[in-house]
């Protein structure tokens, strides 16, 4: 009888944590995710070299960081789509800058790659703007 009673218990336990959501993972560190991003098999036709690899982690970590506390300011309960949208224009922003820096160190044939990346994102979500910096496309936002 205990079995039973802890083993429906255990089962609404799980049932609830599922309907809240799930349990959240932390997010990776800034320079955890621009290792990540670098390595994604959807950048490999960059062929980025060591020098590029080391200073566009450098580039990416600076913004992830300046991003996640953005995202921090975000509150717990409310509408956070409308907060969202209050601070998308400056993560935008923050965003802009290192998108051209990294462009900037892109060699002719890598510059094609990005030109081509983002024209398919563009195609996805006409507000496409970056690759690097996470406004890679996804669903329009209107």
């Amino acid at each position: 009888m205990k079995k039973l009673v802890l083993s429906v218990i255990l089962l609404i336990s799980v049932i609830a944590v599922k309907a809240q959501g799930g349990i959240q993972n932390p997010p990776m560190p800034p320079a955890e995710r621009a290792n990540v991003l670098l390595t994604n098999e959807r950048f490999a036709p960059f062929a980025f070299n060591g020098e590029q690899i080391s200073k566009i982690k450098v580039l990416l970590t600076k913004f992830y960081t300046s991003s996640d506390s953005l995202m921090a300011t975000l509150p717990q309960e409310g509408d956070r789509r409308a907060a969202m949208q209050e601070i998308m224009p400056k993560r935008t922003a923050m965003a802009a800058p290192i998108e051209q820096t990294i462009v900037g160190m892109l060699s002719a044939e890598q510059k094609k790659v990005y030109d081509t990346m983002l024209a398919t994102a563009k195609e996805r979500n006409p507000n496409a703007i970056a690759v690097f910096t996470g406004g890679y496309g996804g669903r329009p936002r209107n």
